[in-house]
């Protein structure tokens, strides 16, 4: 039976670790700001995290760090992140001019950023474009180099065929061309115009369209001037006929490549780049594209977590499950650290509970009072009515559920979580992908969920929705 409204669980602590609880609000520290480069473009800049360790994110496109910072938060409960948009990108200044639109001068920005924040060595994390700018970077300054993760790279070298379009069907790439003739035309709500492009031109980069629905990231978050501005891409002709695969051999730093087996990038260029790098170790990621932390963010966290660590990632990493990495010592880390890993080991109990059907045991870990808040339902309101709820659910289809906690808040008496959800029937199929925020309230010494609310991202209603042709189709 087809499944008409989104199922979630909610996050449930039930914890046996106390954890301190203040009036004061405690998440992830963020703040904002700008680089000034020597040629006077402002380098928009923001800080996630706290962590022992600064990774500095280095996005692809040029589109804008905003399309990869939701996606990669989980990463700032252990380490500190700094995103920056690369010039002419972004919230960083707009720029027309191709002479300040190469690949040599995004060398420079980041070597600027490297300075700003005062960093010996760089830990970069670079995605798609942002490999190879990452890549020239590396040979030209190998001594300031602590470590890379490069996440599907663009070739280390030119002449590889790469066609994102490839995933799409003929009807798609009729209405993502139009779409773009309307975008580019600066028309009146240029922000939605962007949605309507980019909502196509995303699933190119993703092994089915309904994965697109996974992804938390804006392409469009930025200065609309430099979205509609098309010598934006220049810098990919600044690179001219480009081969860095002999100079790579100057970078000693330990590199994780981590390749997405359905990219359209060819994975024989993630072979070329791990066989001409000294210290790399490449980690393909089966079911998954260009977003691998999109696709499958259990494999890639914990690929990702082990490398940091120096330990390499192994295969054991492609089955791993659960709603997010723990890290030794979490426990009696920071406040933030200590909620997180009791949220997620009570998540993942709460999963089990659900797969194997035992709704009454699933519902005991809501509060009496509890209320669940669905889309196109009224409140589900205390245990037997959750109980049945979920049960309900699985007699509609829901056979399996995955969850990924993003990101978690402590206020007062108050626990605030939110994250993505995936259900599956019986055949593994994806029947459902949506988002929740989860409210606890503590009793005791005990956290319990008090009020869960979720919604589908398969279908919209909102003034702002994805248009109707963009309603998924079954795998």
């Amino acid at each position: 039976m087809k499944i008409s409204i989104s199922f979630f669980i909610g996050l449930i602590l039930n914890c046996l670790v106390s954890i301190s609880v203040h009036s004061q609000i405690v998440k992830l520290k963020s703040s904002k700001g700008y680089v000034n480069t020597d040629d006077s473009v402002k380098l928009y800049y923001e800080i996630m995290g706290k962590g022992q360790d600064t990774l500095v994110v280095v996005h692809g496109g040029p589109y804008n760090s905003s399309y990869l910072s939701s996606d990669l938060t989980p990463l700032a409960a252990h380490h500190t992140l700094i995103y920056y948009d690369q010039r002419g990108t972004g919230y960083s200044t707009v720029v027309r001019d191709t002479a300040k639109l190469n690949i040599k001068k995004n060398v420079q920005d980041l070597e600027t950023m490297r300075k700003h924040f005062q960093l010996k060595k760089l830990n970069l994390l670079a995605h798609s474009t942002g490999g190879i700018i990452s890549g020239f970077y590396a040979v030209n300054y190998p001594e300031r180099i602590k470590s890379m993760i490069l996440v599907n790279p663009i070739p280390a070298a030119a002449g590889w065929s790469i066609n994102f379009d490839n995933k799409l069907d003929s009807a798609s790439i009729l209405i993502k061309n139009q779409n773009a003739k309307a975008f580019y035309t600066s028309p009146t709500d240029s922000l939605k115009a962007c949605w309507d492009y980019y909502a196509l031109v995303a699933r190119g980069y993703y092994p089915s369209p309904i994965k697109v629905r996974r992804m938390w990231g804006d392409v469009c978050n930025g200065k609309q001037a430099n979205m509609l501005n098309s010598n934006k891409w220049y810098i990919f002709q600044s690179l001219g006929n480009w081969d860095i695969t002999h100079q790579l051999a100057k970078v000693k730093a330990p590199v994780l490549i981590i390749a997405g087996e359905e990219d359209e990038i060819p994975f024989a260029s993630f072979e070329q780049w791990n066989n001409s790098l000294p210290n790399s170790i490449l980690f393909k990621i089966p079911q998954s594209a260009h977003f691998p932390h999109v696709d499958q963010p259990n494999a890639f966290f914990n690929a990702v977590e082990s490398f940091i660590q120096n330990k390499i990632p192994n295969e054991s990493m492609l089955r791993a499950t659960g709603a997010g990495v723990i890290l030794a010592g979490d426990d009696k880390g920071t406040e933030y650290q200590q909620a997180r890993a009791t949220v997620i080991r009570v998540e993942n109990e709460l999963v089990g509970l659900l797969n194997k059907g035992d709704w009454d045991s699933a519902a005991a870990i809501y509060a009496k009072d509890a209320t669940i808040l669905p889309p196109g339902a009224p409140p589900i309101v205390g245990r037997q009515a959750i109980s049945s709820f979920w049960h309900t659910a699985a007699i509609r289809g829901m056979s399996s559920i995955e969850l990924q906690l993003m990101g978690l808040e402590i206020s007062s008496e108050l626990l605030i979580g939110n994250g993505k959800y995936q259900m599956n029937n019986q055949q593994k199929e994806i029947i459902d992908i949506g988002k929740f925020i989860a409210i606890y309230r503590k009793e005791k010494n005990r956290w319990v969920l008090q009020t869960d609310m979720f919604n589908s991202s398969l279908e919209t209603r909102s003034p702002i929705e994805v248009p109707d042709y963009l309603i998924l189709r079954k795998e």
